[in-house]
Parts: structure tokens; C-alpha cells; sequence
């Protein structure tokens, strides 16, 4: 019993460093052009969320809702589940965020009187402009190849992390639900690169 404890995180997954980073190289060469189109959503998610409404949270939450479920097939079901077996547990988690969040575009009513005044949504916007543009280019300054770096709308964390940001524009009663798998996958991708 006492061997366990002389376990790290790392020897629970049966790929390194090195193979997941090229996942992502293999894995942009093979959706191109889905990067760019990926990339120009996220651009435009953050050039129409500038002055947040119902309206364009909606349409982005209808944007997110088609990347999570992008992701949740080309990422997690058809590249990173050959090389982790929990990757179709990710893709089933992804896919009901994707509903969730094409649910929430469409049928509920996203601020609340109150909220339209807090700073929620400056943090919130913050947060997307990290995700879309700031997290790629942390990427090549860590010294990774510009064809392995991770893109919203294509790769889980970028998408997950800007999901957050659009999600803290939202009333509380849909936030909380809808940030459950995001703010879980970020635990979980932090985690496996820890």
C-alpha cells in the first residue's frame, strides 16, 4: 500500500509531454482550415460581445454550442481518444455542453435586471480576449510550434476557458449550471499537464 503513494499524476497517463503537444500538431493539420474558421469566430465573439446584449450573448452562446460539439467529435472521439481512454467520456461531456449551451441560445433569457450594471460581464470579456487571442500566443512563448498551438473553437481549453467568460455574462440561474463541465474540463486539462 505504501508504493502507491510513490505514484504522481504523471503515472497515470499513458502518453508524455511531448506526444500530447504533437497531438495538437497532428490534430490542426488534419481539421485545416477549421483553426482559421475557429479562430474567426472567436473574433467575432469578442468584436459583438464589446457591448454585451441578450441578443449577441445568445449568438454566442450559439457559437460556443457548435465548438463544443466540434470538439467533442474531432477532438475527443476521432484524435485523443486512441491515446486516452477517457477522451470518450470528455466527448460525451463535451456533446451535452454543446446541447446545453444551443438549449440556452435559444430558449432562455440571459441578464437578469441587475446584472447588465456589474463588472461580471468586463470580466467576462476579459476572459474571452484571453482564450481566443492571448492563450494561443502563451503557446509560442512557451516555446511551442505555431502548428501545435491550441485554437478556440478547435481545441478543449481555449473553448472551455472562453465558455467561462461568456458564461459569467449570463444570469445566475443558467451560469451555474452551464459552468459545470467547462470549469471541470479545465480542472481535468490542468491536471494532465500538471
Amino acid at each position: 500500500m505504501a508504493e502507491w503513494l510513490t505514484y504522481s499524476l504523471g503515472d497515470l497517463l499513458p502518453f508524455d509531454q511531448a506526444t500530447y503537444l504533437r497531438l495538437f500538431q497532428l490534430y490542426n493539420a488534419r481539421v485545416w482550415p477549421a483553426t482559421v474558421i475557429g479562430l474567426g469566430l472567436g473574433v467575432w465573439v469578442l468584436w459583438s460581445l464589446y457591448r454585451p446584449t441578450p441578443d449577441r450573448v445568445r449568438l454566442a452562446s450559439l457559437v460556443a454550442a457548435g465548438c463544443w460539439l466540434w470538439v467533442a467529435w474531432a477532438f475527443h472521439w476521432e484524435t485523443y481518444a486512441p491515446l486516452n481512454w477517457a477522451a470518450r467520456y470528455a466527448a460525451v461531456a463535451f456533446s451535452v455542453q454543446g446541447l446545453l449551451l444551443l438549449a440556452a441560445g435559444i430558449a432562455l433569457h440571459w441578464f437578469g435586471r441587475a446584472e447588465r450594471l456589474e463588472a461580471r460581464p468586463r470580466v467576462g470579456y476579459w476572459t474571452l480576449v484571453f482564450a481566443v487571442l492571448l492563450l494561443p500566443l502563451l503557446g509560442v512563448l512557451l516555446g511551442r510550434p505555431w502548428q501545435g498551438l491550441e485554437w478556440f473553437g478547435t481545441a478543449p481549453d481555449p473553448t472551455a476557458l472562453a465558455t467561462l467568460g461568456l458564461l459569467s455574462m449570463a444570469a445566475r440561474r443558467i451560469r451555474l449550471l452551464l459552468m459545470v463541465v467547462p470549469a471541470a474540463w479545465c480542472l481535468f486539462s490542468g491536471l494532465t499537464l500538471l
